[in-house]
């Protein structure tokens, strides 16, 4: 039956589907911190952010590869950035299928199985995290070769590196529900990837790697919480869409800031 005492979690959603497809991260980023306060149990707390972000994070997908084909369209005589953009999909590809085997592993292999081991690996994570997107950030403003162009996604050395992280990611993703988008989101940004390109990427590996591991939480160890996802996934559908057009609005300096004090306060209430 139709639960309408869960509509609480569709403002919930929205909100975490925004910030996760206007920065890159997961929606774990939300959900974890604001589905432990409300005291809902850490398996299935994991299990129904897996499951909202197969909607929220493949809405942010579209939205982002409309946004990415329109700037490869607009690139007109910009040798630069159409070579930037016609690699859109390649990078996805390059971090999206060992992000799918880190989940894989994370579920099967190396999981975690107590909630105090979840809450201190997702406090561990997003603190350290926080703190590298604030010292990336300064790292770039200081630097002239932030504007010099990208590097090269052929180079071997780089694309071993996106595979690395990509998997690394993906474990710690199938662990929290988080990680792999923050991951290759500031990757992308060291490597001079402009910042909105960077994101479309990070939320297209999340939606991959999401969609890779949710059958683990519907057959193996079903704990989706359904009452909340008939609210959470129209919204996070909704916020996924929208997000591009507010990260429009503010400058990519802007943007990792917020990405980043968000993270560190998940970190605190968790």
């Amino acid at each position: 039956m139709f639960d309408l005492s869960y509509w609480p979690f569709f403002a919930i959603a929205i909100v975490g589907a925004i910030v996760a497809n206007s920065t890159g991260a997961g929606g774990g980023i939300v959900f974890v911190p604001a589905f432990n306060m409300l005291g809902i149990d850490s398996d299935a707390i994991i299990a129904t952010s897996f499951a909202i972000q197969c909607f929220g994070m493949t809405a942010g997908t579209i939205a982002w590869h409309q946004n990415a084909r329109a700037n490869l369209i607009a690139s007109g005589s910009d040798p630069l950035r159409t070579k930037t953009y016609s690699r859109y999909w390649i990078i996805i590809a390059v971090c999206s299928i060992p992000a799918a085997g880190g989940v894989l592993l994370g579920q099967y292999v190396f999981s975690l199985d107590s909630a105090d081991q979840i809450k201190g690996v997702f406090k561990s994570f997003s603190f350290l995290f926080g703190i590298s997107i604030l010292l990336t950030t300064a790292y770039l403003l200081r630097s002239s070769n932030a504007k010099t162009g990208v590097i090269a996604i052929d180079g071997r050395v780089t694309r071993v590196l996106l595979i690395v992280i990509g998997l690394i990611g993906g474990l710690i993703t199938a662990w929290l529900s988080v990680g792999v988008g923050e991951l290759i989101a500031v990757a992308l940004i060291l490597l001079r990837y402009p910042v909105r390109f960077a994101i479309g990427v990070a939320v297209s590996v999340s939606a991959f790697s999401v969609w890779a591991g949710i059958h683990y939480h519907v057959f193996v160890e079903p704990m989706i919480h359904y009452g909340i996802l008939a609210f959470a996934a129209p919204a996070a559908a909704i916020g996924g869409t929208v997000a591009k057009y507010l990260v429009a609005h503010f400058s990519p300096v802007q943007v990792k800031v917020f990405i980043a004090i968000w993270i560190l306060l998940s970190a605190v209430v968790m």
